[in-house]
């Protein structure tokens, strides 16, 4: 317990191991002798702040590492280069989210077609056709990009069948932006046109930046079909 009682200071943080959970504190004093503790775990104590309001955090909500360091017993063990996954851990608990592989998987697959989308060899044209071959492997019966000199506000049309019977035309605005400036109103407006435009039921806007408050808006009365 060497490293726990001498060589941690105040505001390091640690991780105690509790069945199938486990709780974090941050040190808050110096480590202080109780002899009347010795015949207990040990007569040495230190103060601490426990976060996550001491509630017990599930092991299954830290990354394999963690897991793996926590199960070192009789002692303690070093895990200053894990405190990034433990603040993670920390964060994860307070937001009431349930982490899984699979989470965490999909999100990074996401995070990376993103930046590739953003920063890879692709350009405006490239993302229509991209958003085109999607909606016909999502099962589309006919998908296109709208010629430029035709765009009155689609981009990209797709036409799904219903039950095998009842055609639904999808019209998508597609702006392969960064994420500034982010996607206004003035797009929506846009979209809207192409919809009427194109007799369309459905109106999306897909995009690899970001959405402005102003492009969440109420639908006017005038607008017939959802966005």
């Amino acid at each position: 317990m060497w490293r726990f009682i001498r060589e941690m200071a105040r505001g390091d943080l640690v991780v105690v191991p509790y069945g199938s959970n486990f709780y974090v504190a941050e040190v808050a004093g110096d480590a202080i002798y109780l002899p009347e503790k010795s015949s207990e775990d040990s007569a040495y104590r230190r103060p601490v702040n426990w976060l996550n309001a001491k509630q017990p955090i599930p092991r299954a909500y830290a990354k394999s590492a963690l897991i793996s360091r926590m199960k070192v017993q009789g002692t303690s063990a070093s895990a200053t280069d894990l405190l990034d996954e433990i603040r993670e851990c920390l964060e994860v608990a307070s937001s009431g989210a349930t982490p899984s592989f699979h989470s965490d998987f999909q999100s990074s697959l996401v995070e990376r077609a993103l930046n590739e989308l953003r920063h890879g060899r692709i350009d405006s044209f490239g993302f229509e056709n991209l958003i085109k071959n999607l909606f016909r492997s999502l099962g589309a019966k006919e998908a296109r990009v709208v010629p430029r000199n035709q765009d009155k506000g689609a981009d990209v049309v797709a036409t799904f069948l219903v039950a095998e019977t009842f055609p639904l035309i999808v019209a998508v605005q597609a702006k392969h932006w960064q994420p500034e400036p982010p996607v206004d109103r003035h797009v929506i407006d846009q979209l809207v046109s192409g919809m009427e435009a194109e007799a369309a039921d459905l109106g999306m806007v897909i995009t690899t930046g970001t959405y402005s408050d102003d492009a969440f808006v109420p639908l006017r009365s005038t607008w017939k079909t959802p966005v």
